[in-house]
């Protein structure tokens, strides 16, 4: 059974704070208020002073702390709740994004080529040309691109094209060059070069082989990384978006900066959304120790959180480690990056430092070797409220599912992800297996804490695409009719809960944000309409109104 409970419109009378504020700086009435708090649920008007929340209620109620210097938003009816918290984006590649080439929405190959040439006059011979987003399975065909596909474009820059999952990259023949990559070149430890059948490298590089060329592209400057963080930050207030858990720091080569940046504006009072910086769970205990206390696990906007690695690729680049060979490539168990004795080592020692520990973990194969390492900590720490993670827990094996709840590990998961995914998903596992794929309901239903996030810039950062997908496991066009495996699917108000509590809960947060209650940080978001009430394709349409973060209006829609 959901622990989500069913929510009431409380009657007139007052939630209020017992804070000694009695003048409301803000307030939001005449709308159904949505707390996502199950001991006050539904209210029609809330009161904001010194950035949180101070009374909640009927408008009568909540009007006793009116004065003539309150700000007061007539809601009108509309839809507001606590601001979105993604629990897994990657903000300094949103930023480099900002700054370089989307090639997110291509829908064929020469659309990706044309908009590459659009780019070429404006950079200087030899210089590299960043892009990422490109996704094959979206393309009639579904073809990787190649080294020659893009030496059509330009054999005079460096070209360096990111897939949408962050997991793989094609490069022309020039960046290859650069790279030392040619047939002769081993594969590095936990990356592949792929290769055509005379041994030639296509230009597409998987994981590390990815990572290590990446290295290679100059940083942006420190200008170039604040004006693209803000754009992305801007961009993130549009949808709703509150609240970011973030991976920049372990951006390869350039990730230190990017946070460096990020504490730049903090000082200036310039961040306009709240920023958990996780860790590389690679580095030394002394490197964590000080970044640990340089950032910080308690300052409300800019804070150090856990510790980020991945044990497997992606399934999109049929690098997910799986226990069985992938369906559609019966000689392929994708990759595990990490062995995993070491992550286990590294595990019991990072636990036992009182460190919260997120791992990526796409296959089958990779969630247990993650469980099992979670596993061997508490026999070697003892039980402890670590809140450890799996980042995506995409596909589980049956066995294991419980054991997320025995264990106390959140699944930290993308339910966009599935609108991009069920292109290939069903080929790649099969029909024996599609049941392991996404198990939402399941998790909660099993007791587990499920938050959700996107994975932006890998999906775009609107929440509402994830709770379509997560109320509906369908297609954004429609289809498969009913949803593909509908009992693993998500009511309304279980969804919006795993964007706002359950993120907070995952960053240890639930204490003053998750929540519309009273002495929390006024974090809300007003929606067009009631998405409670919306028929799941009018949820893709609805529109983000007013984002307000600490009880100042953050965006409003114009």
């Amino acid at each position: 059974m959901s622990r989500f409970r069913i929510l009431f419109l409380v009657p007139a009378f007052l939630f209020a704070a017992a804070l000694g504020a009695t003048n409301a700086d803000l307030i939001l009435e005449n709308g159904t208020i949505h707390t996502v708090d199950p001991d006050v649920a539904l209210v029609e008007a809330v009161a904001i002073a010194d950035g949180r929340i101070i009374a909640l209620g009927s408008k009568t109620a909540v009007d006793k702390f009116r004065t003539t210097q309150t700000q007061v938003i007539d809601l009108d009816g509309r839809f507001a709740m606590p601001g979105f918290n993604d629990a897994h984006v990657h903000l300094g590649n949103a930023a480099l994004r900002m700054l370089n080439v989307d090639l997110s929405e291509t829908t064929s190959l020469e659309e990706l080529k044309t908009r590459l040439a659009a780019e070429v006059p404006k950079r200087k011979p030899g210089q590299w040309i960043y892009g990422r987003g490109w996704d094959e399975s979206k393309w009639a065909g579904g073809r990787v691109p190649t080294r020659d596909d893009l030496d059509a474009v330009t054999t005079i820059h460096a070209l360096f094209l990111e897939r949408a999952d962050g997991h793989s990259a094609v490069l022309n023949s020039l960046a290859l060059q650069r790279a030392a990559i040619d047939r002769d070149t081993p594969d590095p430890a936990g990356g592949v070069i792929d290769r055509d059948a005379t041994g030639r490298a296509t230009g597409w590089l998987k994981e590390k082989a990815a990572d290590q060329a990446f290295g290679l592209i100059p940083e942006p400057t420190r200008g170039q990384w604040r004006d693209g963080f803000l754009r992305a930050m801007h961009h993130a207030l549009e949808n709703g978006v509150t609240s970011v858990q973030d991976d920049t720091l372990r951006s390869p080569g350039q990730g230190k900066t990017a946070v460096s940046v990020l504490q730049e504006l903090h000082a200036e009072q310039a961040l306009p959304i709240r920023i958990t910086v996780w860790l590389p769970f690679e580095a030394p205990l002394e490197e964590l120790e000080k970044w640990r206390k340089e950032l910080g696990t308690s300052d409300r906007w800019l804070k150090a959180g856990l510790l980020k690695t991945n044990i497997d690729g992606s399934g999109g680049s049929l690098s997910a480690a799986m226990l069985e060979p992938y369906s559609s490539a019966p000689d392929n168990k994708g990759l595990l990056l990490l062995d995993p004795d070491t992550v286990t080592d590294m595990v019991i020692a990072r636990d036992a430092a009182g460190f919260q520990i997120g791992i990526h973990a796409i296959g089958d194969r990779a969630n247990r070797v993650v469980l099992d390492a979670f596993d061997s900590a508490i026999r070697s720490n003892g039980r402890r409220d670590s809140r450890h993670r799996i980042e995506h827990a995409q596909f589980v094996n049956g066995a294991d599912l419980e054991r997320f709840r025995s264990l106390g590990v959140i699944a930290s998961v993308q339910p966009s992800h599935l609108l991009t995914d069920l292109r290939w998903a069903p080929s790649l596992l099969g029909a024996q297996r599609e049941a392991d794929a996404y198990r939402w309901k399941s998790f909660v239903d099993s007791g587990a804490h499920l938050c959700f996030g996107t994975d932006y810039p890998v999906e775009p950062i609107g929440p509402m695409r994830g709770l379509y997908a997560a109320i509906t496991r369908e297609f954004e066009s429609g289809g498969p009719p009913g949803g593909w495996h509908p009992d693993e699917s998500l009511d309304m108000r279980a969804a919006i809960a795993a964007y706002t509590l359950e993120p907070a809960f995952a960053e240890f947060e639930e204490t003053r944000k998750g929540t519309l209650t009273v002495g929390k940080l006024a974090d809300i978001v007003v929606l067009a309409r009631d998405v409670t009430r919306l028929a799941p394709e009018d949820v893709l349409q609805t529109r983000v109104d007013i984002t307000i973060v600490e009880g100042r209006v953050a965006y409003r829609r114009h």
